[in-house]
């Protein structure tokens, strides 16, 4: 059995993986190679070798990890802390967080089985009936930073998820006088968020254009199509459409499911062009355009997210979502989303063009190599 010990065993960037075992309620950190060794910290040696039995895979923990240091930036007039993990999560401190809305813990209501920054019994129950799919994405969870130690962090897209929340309490008239100031900050919050995305504004920040370098989006094609088609599930919530309708200036009728054709046009533009491009090669392959001569329009057999897989495809489809409409909501109309959008979303769009050239020259060298005899 291969153990060493270090002074920060999290703080190793070339580990495999790095966490926890948890023994008799006390978290020994450890970080472990792909050849198999356990770097402990030091200050818990005597706690390794009392437990060295129990320091197995059944009680190992893992964290994700901070990929660059934290680094603050500004949304508006807030200061907040963010840093980048290493499956792609933007994060914030969870400190920041409470500042963005300009609140503090101090005195905090604490909703049992909701994360702290939820502080309200009506935004709790406003939570679980319209919007439970977010509940595990907003809960605060533990960090290995990029210092060593470990903190508390959130998922950088909870702010325009509590936002958002704020908004429809305030719809419904559940807002009450002492959040009143909360709700005002999280029009702000929204707002500049619509000029500049939070994933742009915490890249700047920790410069992790230059520590992911140009590949970072270039991910193998089996991370994000799935091996078998997927069974159907609603992946579009009826608020997707509900601020389609508005930005064409149309009726919204929740009553049914019919849509203008050029919708179909604007989810592919907004929403999956802004895949790999050689993930949209493999769906035209599997699941192309059929012409229904009848109908006179063409039309795929099966909705493209029954071909993403969970694990990437639809993950990356539902935080794009959950990112794109806030972004609906505070755009007037068409011209106006497409200003936001293109702002919002700048660094993802250069970044799919890159790939885009890049696929390309690949294409011509694989074709320039097929035609030598």
């Amino acid at each position: 059995m291969n153990i060493k010990f270090v002074e920060k065993c999290l703080k190793m960037p070339h580990a495999q993986e790095v966490g926890f075992y948890l023994v008799e309620n006390e978290k020994v950190y450890v970080a472990i190679h792909d050849n198999g060794t356990r770097y402990f910290n030091s200050s818990q040696s005597s706690t390794v070798d009392e437990y060295i039995e129990h320091l197995n895979s059944d009680n190992f923990i893992e964290l994700p990890r901070a990929v660059v240091n934290e680094s603050q930036f500004n949304i508006g007039d807030t200061k907040l802390t963010g840093s980048v993990l290493n499956d792609g999560r933007r994060v914030i401190k969870d400190t920041s967080l409470f500042s963005a809305l300009d609140r503090t813990r101090k005195g905090e209501t604490r909703i049992e089985g909701f994360p702290p920054i939820i502080g309200s019994k009506s935004l709790a129950t406003l939570l679980t009936e319209m919007y439970p799919q977010y509940l595990n994405q907003i809960m605060p969870f533990e960090v290995a930073q990029f210092n060593g130690s470990t903190g508390k962090w959130y998922d950088a897209n909870t702010i325009p998820i509590i936002c958002d929340l704020y908004m429809e309490a305030e719809k419904q008239g559940l807002i009450s006088v002492n959040q009143a100031h909360v709700l005002e900050r999280a029009k702000v919050l929204l707002r500049s968020l619509a000029k500049v995305g939070i994933t742009a504004l915490i890249d700047e920040a920790t410069n992790y254009q230059e520590v992911r370098g140009k590949d970072e989006l270039q991910l193998l094609l089996e991370q994000f199509i799935a091996e078998e088609l997927r069974p159907y599930s609603k992946e579009f919530k009826s608020e997707y459409f509900e601020q389609l309708f508005k930005l064409y200036g149309l009726p919204y009728d929740p009553t049914t499911s019919k849509r203008p054709l050029y919708f179909a046009k604007f989810t592919r533009k907004y929403v999956y062009d802004l895949l790999p491009p050689n993930v949209w090669v493999e769906i035209d392959k599997q699941n192309p355009l059929l012409y229904d001569a009848e109908k006179d329009r063409s039309k795929r057999k099966y909705h493209i997210h029954r071909l993403l897989s969970e694990e990437h495809g639809i993950r990356y489809l539902r935080e794009h979502l959950e990112s794109l409409i806030p972004v609906m909501k505070l755009s007037k109309n068409m011209n106006d989303f497409k200003l936001n959008f293109e702002e919002v979303y700048a660094d993802k769009i250069r970044k799919i063009k890159q790939m885009q050239d890049k696929y390309q020259l690949t294409l011509e060298d694989i074709d320039s190599n097929t035609n030598v005899k």
